[in-house]
């Protein structure tokens, strides 16, 4: 672990992706409309929940320190950190609305769908784009995720054993710096449970990040 240079294939990769972000923040607030007339015609149903249920990438609730949260029937009275989840008809996530402290503020999470790769667009209540990711697929696992933001990018490769995430490679930087940094995540496991998500650093400090 420790700082280097990234190969000429990822680079190519961010390009592309730093492409589409600058792309689709010059549209303004006009953006975001497309975005959901694309989406709605598609949408089958919807799921309300308290806290995120979905992991699109694998363990990414757990990832950020959060337990799984639960499904509503309806709108709570309470909106801050309600999910609503519209579903096409295979099951598959459209778009993630994400309410803050009042139901004025929705941050909304696009996604689209390719044979071997996952986009994701994160916009802020506001409208505008905070970052878009891509995540490729090789025989339905994510092996690598690609995300491209305002201030910064990062490149995450999964690695698996016998089928389960054994750990993620982690490079980040900002966008002002000259190198990446990388971390860690390893996951542990009691048979087929999740019992343990720990960050490892260059320096050997270990961050707990599940339980």
């Amino acid at each position: 672990m420790g700082y280097f240079k990234l190969g000429a294939e990822i680079v190519q990769e961010l390009k592309e992706l730093e492409g589409k972000f600058k792309a689709t923040s010059s549209g303004g607030q006009g953006v975001l409309s497309l975005y959901l007339d694309e989406v709605i015609p598609n949408v089958h149903r919807t799921i309300i929940s308290k806290g995120a249920i979905y992991n699109v990438r694998p363990f990414e609730i757990e990832r950020a320190g959060f337990k799984k949260g639960r499904q509503l029937k309806k709108m709570p009275a309470s909106i801050k950190n309600t999910h609503i989840y519209y579903l096409d008809e295979s099951g598959r996530i459209l778009l993630v609305e994400i309410y803050g402290q009042s139901e004025n503020i929705i941050n909304k999470e696009f996604y689209s769908y390719g044979e071997n790769y996952v986009e994701r667009s994160y916009f802020a209540s506001a409208g505008k784009l905070r970052n878009v990711s891509r995540l490729m697929l090789e025989n339905g696992l994510i092996k690598k995720d690609l995300n491209w933001g305002e201030y910064g990018c990062s490149i995450s490769d999964y690695q698996y054993s016998g089928g389960k995430l054994e750990r993620v490679i982690v490079r980040q930087k900002e966008h002002a710096d000259n190198s990446f940094g990388e971390f860690e995540v390893n996951f542990e496991y009691s048979g087929e449970e999740l019992i343990k998500i720990v960050n490892v650093f260059p320096n050997g400090y270990r961050e707990q990040r599940f339980p």
